[in-house]
């Protein structure tokens, strides 16, 4: 019965377990048991599913006395999340782990809510240009061409081929000024949600003018990384080995690999982060820094709270230079319609 409820339940969105290991970290400060801390939270519970997770969870820890293994049963964690739960457990550094993994998924948060951000909002701009010409061609030219026809001519060229284009897509006008804008709402929709978040996201990736993004993405999403796996007593090499998958930016993937063999050829872990090439100027002066003074995991925490403040001040300035470079193309595709008709138009009735 617990396994078929467990296929109904979604994995936890990265606000969910973020939500999650802030409450943990609660109980674990109030100096209660953790089961005890999991009673409270299931007679909490916002929802029946809420609910559900719990009571899986509260029927394995009774088994097995261990958090991770009451996580696994639940069946709604990342193993990444569970992982270091384990090992927090074993080293005994849980609390310190749900304060780390709590920063983690609500900086992860904001990372996919800014990228999501790069790419909906210049897609819906053009979806909403796209309505407008739409609009354009199959409502108003086929009414100039009809103004024209009644004063004994008729238009030529680009504005005559677009009036017999809107002509013949005038039936389904509603429909595709409809489907045009039901895109925009999916999309926005759609940023809403992990899934939709990640494939757009990998979307963002191949547009132009990414790269920047991209690199500052990956970055942010490694410095909080290694700081979580320090944080918790693993290696520099358990964690560049643990970081293969959190980033989908092929330059990105390179040099992690060419970190991971510096280290293997003996360099030490911020030496071989600078000449991998993921860190430079103050990020990488601040992780050499952290490794001098015994405090690496706070400072790969510093770089990546300053590589998120990057990244989103490199959106807004995309953001803000993209918006008027849209409005100004409208701009010039609207008016060279209209006056490519409105000219011929005003010289046949000067003539009359």
């Amino acid at each position: 019965m617990a396994e078929e409820r467990k296929t109904t339940i979604k994995q936890l969105a990265v606000d969910e377990l973020a939500a999650f290991a802030g409450q943990l970290l609660l109980v674990i400060h109030s100096g209660l048991p953790v089961l005890d801390g999991l009673e409270i939270m299931r007679d909490d519970a916002d929802n029946p599913e809420e609910a559900a997770i719990l009571d899986m969870m509260l029927a394995a820890y009774r088994e097995t006395d261990s958090l991770s293994q009451a996580m696994t049963a639940a069946g709604v964690f990342p193993p990444y999340m569970i992982g270091m739960v384990h090992t927090g457990e074993v080293t005994g550094n849980l609390d310190r782990i749900m304060a780390r993994l709590e920063r983690h998924y609500q900086r992860e948060g904001s990372l996919r809510t800014s990228v999501a951000q790069a790419v909906v909002y210049p897609v819906i701009l053009s979806v909403m240009v796209t309505a407008v010409i739409l609009i354009l061609v199959m409502q108003v030219m086929p009414m100039f061409d009809q103004v024209f026809k009644e004063l004994g001519t008729q238009m030529t060229g680009l504005p005559l081929v677009l009036a017999r284009i809107g002509t013949a897509l005038s039936g389904a006008g509603l429909v595709l000024v409809a489907a045009v804008l039901a895109l925009a709402v999916i999309l926005l929709a759609a940023a809403k949600t992990d899934g939709g978040s990640d494939w757009l996201q990998a979307l963002g990736r191949r547009l132009p003018g990414m790269k920047a993004i991209r690199h500052a993405e990956a970055a942010s999403r490694l410095a909080a990384h290694m700081s979580l796996v320090l944080a918790s007593g693993l290696t520099a090499e358990e964690g560049l080995d643990m970081a293969e998958t959190i980033s989908g930016d092929p330059d990105f993937a390179r040099a992690l690999a060419d970190c991971r063999g510096r280290m293997r050829g003996g360099a030490d872990f911020s030496a071989a982060l600078k000449q991998s090439g993921m860190f430079s100027g103050m990020d990488a002066q601040l992780i050499e820094m952290g490794s001098r003074t015994g405090t690496m995991d706070e400072a790969l925490a510093k770089v990546a709270d300053l590589l998120q403040q990057e990244l989103d001040a490199r959106i807004d300035t995309r953001l803000a230079r993209l918006e008027p470079a849209l409005v100004i193309i409208m701009s010039v595709i609207v008016g060279g319609l209209l006056l490519s008709v409105m000219v011929p138009l005003m010289r046949i009735m000067s003539a009359l």
